[in-house]
């Protein structure tokens, strides 16, 4: 059985209650991934300073499943068990002495992001009324 990893939902996050993924952009050295919200909202994230991040099915994550779900949140803080502890048993993974945080973004596709900082978030607005 596949360890359940440990993780805190990120409250920046609560806002903004189902998401969907527009764009994921690697802009050395920052993570860029602008979100679709209800009613046509939009939301930047920024990632400062990214030493890894990867984006996978969330088929491939079960282990993520049960809990962390996009029914209770949809941006975590992993503080045990995930990508980050992945990538500490790799003898090659030379930045160990760095204060490394892992978020973790629940969606259709997931996204884990290795920095030493939180996310940035910026509202891009919505659509107006009438542009339906």
């Amino acid at each position: 059985m596949k360890p359940i990893p440990k993780c805190t939902l990120v409250l920046e996050s609560k806002p903004y209650a189902k998401t969907v993924i527009r764009t994921v952009r690697f802009d050395e050295p920052d993570l860029i991934i602008e979100l679709q919200g209800e009613d046509f909202s939009y939301l930047r994230l920024t990632f400062r300073e990214v030493v890894a991040f990867r984006v996978i099915d969330e088929r491939e994550i079960t282990e993520f499943w049960n809990t962390y779900s996009q029914t209770n949140g949809w941006l975590w803080e992993v503080t045990e068990g995930g990508y980050l502890a992945l990538e500490r048993q790799r003898e090659s993974f030379n930045v160990l002495s760095l204060p490394l945080r892992e978020h973790f973004f629940v969606c259709n596709y997931c996204v884990n992001v290795l920095s030493c900082n939180s996310p940035e978030f910026v509202s891009l607005g919505s659509s107006p009324p009438d542009a339906l």
